[in-house]
C-alpha cells in the first residue's frame, strides 16, 4: 500500500516543486517507509511507500527507467509475476513490482496494463511521448483520482492530496450526492467532489497535449461458460480458485492478519490461509486471526464459531472487545480519511480493531467482505423460470428459510420479484416502479424535492454498464462488481485501513474468483436451495463442520442503536448547530423536525432503519463541515483535522 501523486502541464509550463510537496504531505499516513520526488519542467510525481510485499524492500519510488525516457509510481501489488517475467525475457535489476510494469509498459506501451493480474493503480510518464498513462485495477480495489486545476491536470491516490493544491476549490457533487443519500446507486467515475473524478477500475487514461482518453482496457467475457460433470466438480474447481485468491494476498514480508468473526466467508478465508502455511504452499512470518467480541449470548455472540477454529486448526485468535459505541466520536475524523458523507455506525469499533491488527506487526489485512454479494444471489431463479422450473424454484424458496434462519421469510419472495421484474420490464418502467418503491421510506422525507429529483433525473442520464451477459446469474454478478457502490466501499476500505498503516486485501474479489463464478451455471453457487452451497463444500474438512452448517449472522444493530441513544441529544445539537446540508438546500429543516421523534422511537426497536438515517444525515452534515464550507482550508495544509 503507498500513495502516489502526480501534477501534469500539457500546456509546458514547469511545475511549482512545492505544490507536488504538499500534496505528497497530505499522503504521508499511506507510507511511512520512504518519500520520493521527481520533477522535469512540466512533470511531476511524488511517491509514499509502505514495505509489504518482500520485493518492495528493493523497491523506490518514483521509479525512473535506465535511459531515463520513463518515470512512473505505483500503488500495488502484482500477481502475475512469472508470467509477466517469461513473457517480457528481460532480466530485472530489482525484481520489484514497479519495474515490472515499467517493463511490461516497454513491451505493450498503453496496452500494458491488460497484462497485469492484482490489485493496482499507477502512472507512468513518457517523456519520449510527452504523455501520462493512469491505469486501475480490474475491481478497483486501489483508488486513484484526478482533476483539472486550470490548464493542469492533477493526480493523487486521495481526493484530499488533489484539494492541497490551491487551485483546487472543493465544491459538492450534487448529483452523486442525492444517488448515495436518496438511492445507493453510483457512476463509478463520478465522486462526490464536483470536477474531482476516480479512474473506473479496469480503465486506463491518457493524458497528452492532445486532451484526454478514457478506454476500458479489460472486462469479464460473457461468452465464457464453465460445464462440469458434477457438484463435486463445480466444488472442487471452486476450491482452487479460492485458494489461489488467498494466497495471492498472503504475500507479504510482515505477519498478515484476518478479519475473522467465524462466520462462513471469513472463516473460510483465515482457514484455508492457515492450511496454505501449513503444507508450506505460502511463506509467511505468521497468521494473525482477530475478532471482534460482543456480551455473551446477544445477536451478535460469534465466541463458540471462535473456539471451533482454534481447535480445528490448533491457533489461537485475537479477541477486540466491542460494545454500543455511537456516531459523534471520531465522525470527524472517519470522514476526512474516507472523503465522503459516509459514517460507519461503528467507527469506534473499527479503530480499535485496525489499531490492535497494526500493534501486532501486520501491514496486510485480509477480509471476508463481498462474500455475501457475489455467493448468494438469487437472480439465478430468474433463469430457472425461464426454462420452467417453477418446482425448483418453489423449493429453493422454501430451503432459503431453512439455512437462513434470521432473515424474514417474506425477503427471498420479494427479492425474487423484483429479480424478475428487472430483467424482464423495460428499464424506463423498472426505474419509475424502482423509485416509487423507495420514494416513501423514512430516511428520504426530511430530503427537500429538488434535491429528490435530481436523483431521478440522474438516473435517466446514466449510461448504460456496457456489457449483457447471457444468464441473470451472471449479469446480477456482474452488476455487482460494475455498479458504482462497490467500488465506492473499496475506496472507503482501503482508505481506512490506510490511516492505520494496513492494506486491505479482499480474496472475494479476485478477478479470476469472480469470473469463474460469472461462468459456472447459477444454481451450482446455492446447490439444492443451500446459500453458499459451493463455499460450503469445497471447504468442508477444512473449516470446522459447524461453520459449514451455520445458519445465521452476527447481527449488530442492537450494538449500533444503544450507541446512538445514548448521544442522541448531542446528535442533534450538532446537526442543529451546523445546518450546513439546510444552507446547502439538501435538507428541509422542519421537516426532519417533525420526524425527530419517530426516529428517536425507531432507535429502540429491532431494525437499523432509524440509525442508518441518522448516520447519513450526519455524515453528510460533517462532511459539508470538513470539505466544502470556506474557512477549512488550513486542515488541508495540516493534514488532519
Amino acid at each position: 500500500m503507498s500513495g502516489i501523486a502526480g501534477i501534469f502541464c500539457p500546456d509546458g509550463q514547469p511545475v511549482d516543486p512545492q505544490l507536488l510537496t504538499r500534496m505528497t504531505d497530505a499522503l504521508a499516513h499511506r507510507g511511512g517507509d520512504g518519500a520520493g520526488h521527481w520533477i522535469d519542467g512540466s512533470i511531476a510525481l511524488g511517491h509514499r511507500l509502505l514495505h509489504t510485499t518482500p520485493e518492495s524492500l528493493h523497491e523506490t519510488q518514483p521509479f525512473v527507467s535506465p535511459d531515463g525516457n520513463l518515470v512512473m509510481v505505483c500503488d500495488g501489488r502484482i500477481d502475475n509475476r512469472e508470467d509477466l517475467k517469461a513473457a517480457l525475457g528481460s532480466t530485472l535489476r530489482t525484481d520489484t513490482d514497479v519495474e515490472l510494469i515499467a517493463n511490461a509498459y516497454r513491451q505493450w506501451g498503453v496496452d500494458c496494463p491488460a497484462h497485469l493480474i492484482g490489485d493496482f493503480a499507477f502512472a507512468v510518464y513518457d517523456s519520449s511521448r510527452r504523455r501520462l498513462l493512469l491505469a486501475r485495477d480490474a475491481i478497483g480495489v486501489r483508488p486513484l483520482y484526478y482533476c483539472r486545476a486550470q490548464d493542469v491536470v492533477l493526480i493523487a491516490s486521495e481526493i484530499k492530496a488533489l484539494l492541497a493544491h490551491p487551485d483546487v476549490t472543493p465544491r459538492p457533487n450534487d448529483e452523486l450526492l442525492a444517488d448515495f443519500l436518496l438511492d445507493r446507486v453510483y457512476d463509478q467515475e463520478l465522486t462526490f467532489f464536483a470536477g474531482v473524478f476516480s479512474v473506473p477500475p479496469a480503465s486506463r487514461l491518457l493524458i497528452s497535449p492532445n486532451g484526454v482518453a478514457k478506454h476500458r482496457y479489460w472486462d469479464f467475457d460473457p461468452a465464457a461458460r464453465i460445464r462440469l460433470d458434477s457438484f463435486q466438480d463445480y466444488a472442487d474447481a471452486f476450491r482452487h480458485v479460492f485458494a489461489q485468491a488467498v494466497q495471492r494476498r498472503l504475500r507479504s514480508r510482515h505477519p498478515v492478519a484476518v478479519s475473522v468473526s467465524g462466520g462462513l466467508d471469513s472463516s473460510s478465508i483465515f482457514c484455508l490461509a492457515k492450511t496454505l502455511i501449513d503444507s508450506q504452499q505460502v511463506c509467511v512470518p505468521s497468521l494473525i486471526g482477530v475478532s471482534y467480541v460482543s456480551q455473551a449470548g446477544s445477536p451478535s455472540d460469534e465466541a463458540s464459531f471462535l473456539l471451533d477454529i482454534e481447535r480445528h486448526h490448533a491457533v489461537s485468535i485475537d479477541r477486540v472487545p466491542i460494545g454500543p459505541t455511537g456516531l459523534l466520536d471520531g465522525a470527524k475524523q472517519s470522514i476526512w480519511h474516507i472523503e465522503s458523507p459516509f459514517m460507519d455506525e461503528q467507527w469506534e469499533s473499527t479503530h480499535v480493531f485496525l489499531q490492535h491488527v497494526r500493534g501486532r506487526g501486520a501491514r496486510v489485512i485480509l477480509t471476508g467482505h463481498w462474500g455475501d454479494q457475489v455467493l448468494f444471489s438469487q437472480a439465478y431463479m430468474v433463469d430457472q423460470c425461464r426454462r420452467f422450473r417453477w418446482k425448483t424454484i418453489r423449493t429453493h424458496l422454501k430451503t432459503f428459510r431453512q439455512w437462513m434462519t434470521d432473515t424474514d421469510p417474506r425477503w427471498f419472495r420479494d427479492r425474487f420479484l423484483k429479480d424478475l421484474a428487472k430483467f424482464h420490464l423495460p428499464a424506463p418502467l423498472f426505474l419509475w416502479l424502482r423509485w416509487l418503491y423507495y420514494q416513501p421510506r423514512q430516511n428520504r422525507l426530511w430530503y427537500t424535492d429538488a434535491f429528490g429529483r435530481r436523483t431521478f433525473q440522474h438516473q435517466w442520464k446514466k449510461r448504460p454498464l456496457g456489457r449483457s451477459l447471457p444468464t441473470a446469474h451472471a449479469q446480477s454478478l456482474y452488476e455487482e462488481v460494475r455498479l458504482g457502490y462497490p467500488a465506492l466501499c473499496l475506496e472507503w476500505q482501503n482508505k481506512v485501513a490506510a490511516m492505520h498503516g494496513l492494506e486491505v486485501a479482499f480474496p472475494f474479489m479476485d478477478r479470476d474468483l469472480l469470473s469463474f463464478l460469472m461462468a459456472i451455471p447459477g444454481e451450482m453457487q446455492t446447490h439444492h436451495g443451500v446459500p453458499k452451497a459451493l463455499l460450503r463444500e469445497a471447504m468442508r474438512g477444512t473449516l470446522p463442520e459447524p461453520i459449514v452448517q451455520r445458519r445465521w449472522k452476527a447481527d449488530f444493530t442492537s450494538l449500533v442503536n444503544e450507541g446512538i441513544t445514548r448521544e442522541y441529544a448531542q446528535l442533534i445539537h450538532y446537526l442543529e448547530s451546523g445546518k450546513r446540508a439546510v444552507e446547502f438546500g439538501y435538507v428541509d429543516w422542519r421537516a426532519l423536525t417533525q420526524r425527530l421523534d419517530a426516529l428517536r422511537t425507531g432507535l429502540a426497536g429491532s431494525t437499523g432503519e432509524s440509525a442508518w438515517a441518522l448516520s447519513d444525515l450526519l455524515g453528510l452534515e460533517v462532511w459539508l463541515e470538513m470539505f466544502c464550507v470556506d474557512g477549512n482550508r488550513m486542515a488541508y495544509e495540516e493534514g488532519t483535522p
